[in-house]
């Protein structure tokens, strides 16, 4: 018995039942005790794939014979690591396969924000815009996701600083400081996972340093930024604009504030929400379940 946390492509459904496995659903409306307690025989679920919902860890016990859970995503914040790992429950995750999609939001958020396209046409008025064509785009970061922008951008004739945490060969830009590039760039793009140590990586402070000219853009995590810093810095025209897929609330402004204003562009998380990658993504979780079940060894196992 498998449980789905959101909906799954078909092609991932169809495999599980395939394999003689019954699949459930979990309704949006119910905690997992409410579920769980009108159907106490999917208490016995061996596999979890969970999408991006959270999962806490009295989610986790209300499921006792779990072997399995596998990510439909990379992110893994939204799971409780220690409590899957003392029980030594299969976690497995699917690196690699959003890149595309979400380097391909990445880019259209730039040009969204740069061409000031929601004004434009919301207000059906013709704006001046720029291009994104010999700007300076500082990546911060840089796993796949930021390797596959870069590539991307490869026609547009752009001169690419990039910042990761250790050194790496970079494919076509330059490793700089992190000072360097956020003074520098015209196009700061956030490419790195949600961690504790990496929670308001963009405070107040280095907002600071970025350029008044200068357009922000988030398809990473929402806890990368400090909220009430990019709210201040936006409302008073000390950043040109910022585009995300992603959020995450800070104590003074929530999204209604930001919404109010015109240099800001917000899409509710659809980085990987294209049918190739969620048919790929489904396609590997149920493949995951199955070679768990099967004693066999995992595609990609998460490494705490």
């Amino acid at each position: 018995m498998i449980i789905l946390t959101e909906p799954i492509a078909a092609n991932g459904r169809a495999l599980l039942k395939k394999s003689q496995l019954t699949v459930y659903q979990k309704p949006v409306n119910l905690s997992w005790q409410q579920w769980l307690t009108k159907r106490p025989e999917l208490r016995v679920a061996v596999g979890l794939i969970i999408r991006a919902s959270q999962l806490t860890e009295h989610d986790l016990e209300q499921l006792p014979a779990l072997k399995i859970i596998a990510r439909h995503g990379v992110g893994v914040d939204n799971l409780p690591l220690p409590a899957i790992q003392k029980r030594g429950i299969r976690l497995t995750y699917t690196p690699g396969i959003n890149a595309q999609s979400v380097a391909e939001l990445t880019l259209a958020l730039m040009l969204m924000s740069l061409r000031r396209l929601p004004e434009t046409i919301a207000e059906q008025q013709r704006l001046t815009g720029s291009m994104l064509s010999g700007k300076t785009v500082g990546l911060i970061g840089y796993g796949t996701i930021a390797q596959t922008v870069e590539k991307l951008l490869q026609p547009f004739a752009v001169k690419i600083l990039v910042w990761n945490h250790r050194p790496k060969k970079i494919l076509y830009g330059k490793q700089v400081t992190l000072e360097q590039l956020l003074q520098q760039s015209s196009i700061i793009s956030l490419h790195m996972p949600a961690l504790p140590e990496t929670r308001g990586f963009l405070n107040q402070e280095r907002l600071k340093l970025l350029s008044s000219q200068a357009i922000l853009i988030n398809t990473a995590r929402g806890t990368l930024i400090d909220s009430d810093a990019l709210y201040q810095q936006l409302k008073n025209q000390q950043l040109k604009g910022a585009a995300v897929d992603v959020w995450s609330a800070g104590e003074r402004y929530d999204l209604a504030d930001f919404q109010k204003l015109a240099n800001f562009i917000i899409t509710p998380h659809i980085g990987a929400q294209t049918a190739e990658t969620l048919a790929a993504s489904a396609q590997q979780c149920a493949s995951e379940v199955l070679r768990c079940l099967r004693g066999e060894k995992a595609i990609k196992l998460y490494r705490y």
